[in-house]
């Protein structure tokens, strides 16, 4: 099954929102999701009618592809993410737990909600569906790939004047993780053989950026933010 990770860590292995990659059309996971709408609205129906018949009987009509609406953390690394692909057209698929799925077209935008769940913030993807194919997929497995991912929570962190933390890192198989820092001048980030070490520099505060990646699978973006205080 997919895996899955929000800022709060490894959560579950359930069903997946997940976008197709042109370059070798297959599937990857967007961001991980809390829920899932329904799939189509169910069709209107017309009255038919025959004059030598006494009865009234009802024909299928036009089946509406309602917006769709997906609750997520609202969190930035899963908002950098969705930034990428605003009012882009998209081909989606709906991973469900049993592997079957569901295909549409369309094109995505989102907001913070007025919602919070055990104090983090919840958003909304809306989805205006532009088509989507009349039977589900019966096995996903072969048009999807996985995502390398972190599967430890990572916390920001607060660092006074040169020293330096070091972070446990626990990633999905075969995954490889760099780490940057937005701004070396103020702290400068390392990764080695599972490690990630920040070390404080100058006063201020940046953003140490992780990107975990793996052959044959999607990369995922994960961020920490830093703040350097002055040496006592």
């Amino acid at each position: 099954m997919e895996r899955y990770y929000t800022d709060k860590g490894f959560i579950s292995k359930g069903a997946a929102l997940m976008i197709l990659d042109d370059t070798d059309s297959k599937y990857f996971m967007l961001i991980p999701t809390t829920d899932m709408p329904e799939t189509k609205g169910a069709p209107s129906t017309q009255a038919k009618t025959v004059l030598t018949d006494g009865s009234v009987t009802e024909v299928e009509g036009l089946q509406t592809n309602d917006q769709k609406t997906y609750t997520f953390n609202y969190h930035r690394d899963n908002i950098k993410q969705l930034k990428k692909y605003v009012n882009k057209s998209l081909s989606f698929l709906e991973r469900n737990p049993d592997n079957t799925g569901e295909k549409y077209t369309g094109t995505m935008r989102f907001g913070r909600s007025a919602l919070s769940v055990d104090g983090i913030v919840q958003g909304q993807m809306f989805i205006t569906v532009n088509s989507a194919e009349d039977l589900p997929v019966d096995d996903v497995r072969d048009i999807i790939k996985p995502t390398a991912i972190i599967t430890t929570p990572l916390p920001d962190v607060t660092i006074t004047g040169t020293g330096k933390i070091e972070i446990a890192i626990e990633t999905s198989e075969k995954a490889t993780v760099t780490a940057t820092s937005a701004a070396p001048s103020i702290a400068t980030a390392t990764y080695t053989s599972g490690k990630l070490t920040i070390t404080g520099v100058a006063t201020g505060t940046t953003m140490v950026n992780l990107v975990t990646s793996a052959e044959g699978e999607a990369a995922s973006y994960r961020s920490i933010a830093v703040e350097v205080l002055a040496a006592e």
